[in-house]
């Protein structure tokens, strides 16, 4: 996990919205355009580790690093980047900040989701969330309390969704399977 990628992509993804970006649509934001990249390039753009929680699956150092900003407790990277606007949403710094980290294939991810859902409010967000199978795997354990939270699986993050004109069957079924292998191996 780096926290430069992982504030940048925060950073691209407010520079890209009308209006200060909502924490619980950032994260599934990042979640989207993780599979997207995941599934296309064999890694995650945030190279972070994922927990599927009530609200939906959570990029686990990427919601710390966000509580942080939004909390004011900003210290060292995360100044160049976003700041908190209201206690749950955060705005770019510097609208004309240059890239460092970010590879083009995760501008392409990012891009990628800002595409596809970048217009739906926070909560229709984590509803959609929940047709994926890294969250629909343990939907009867959060939504009945079992747990807070549990690891996802990545291997749900290449498995098929039953999905209506799922964005991510754009992605052709070999190049989900080299992704796969090359993750794992």
């Amino acid at each position: 996990m780096d926290a430069n990628i992982i504030l940048e992509s925060f950073y691209y993804l407010a520079k890209h919205s009308e209006a200060p970006v909502d924490k619980l649509a950032a994260m599934k934001l990042l979640f989207f355009a993780d599979r997207y990249h995941l599934r296309k390039y064999g890694r995650l753009i945030s190279e972070d580790t994922y927990y599927a929680l009530p609200h939906g699956p959570v990029a686990s150092n990427a919601l710390n690093i966000i509580n942080d900003v939004l909390s004011g407790d900003n210290v060292g990277v995360e100044k160049q980047y976003i700041k908190g606007v209201t206690s749950k949403s955060f705005s770019p710094v510097n609208s004309e900040y240059e890239l460092e980290y970010l590879s083009d294939s995760d501008i392409e991810a990012l891009d990628f989701a800002i595409k596809e859902f970048g217009k739906k409010e926070a909560w229709d967000l984590r509803n959609i969330t929940h047709e994926y199978p890294e969250w629909k795997r343990f939907e009867h354990t959060l939504e009945n309390q079992l747990s807070r939270r549990e690891k996802i699986r990545m291997d749900d993050f290449f498995a098929k969704t039953d999905i209506p004109s799922d964005p991510f069957s754009i992605i052709p079924e070999r190049v989900v399977e080299l992704s796969k292998e090359a993750y794992f191996s």
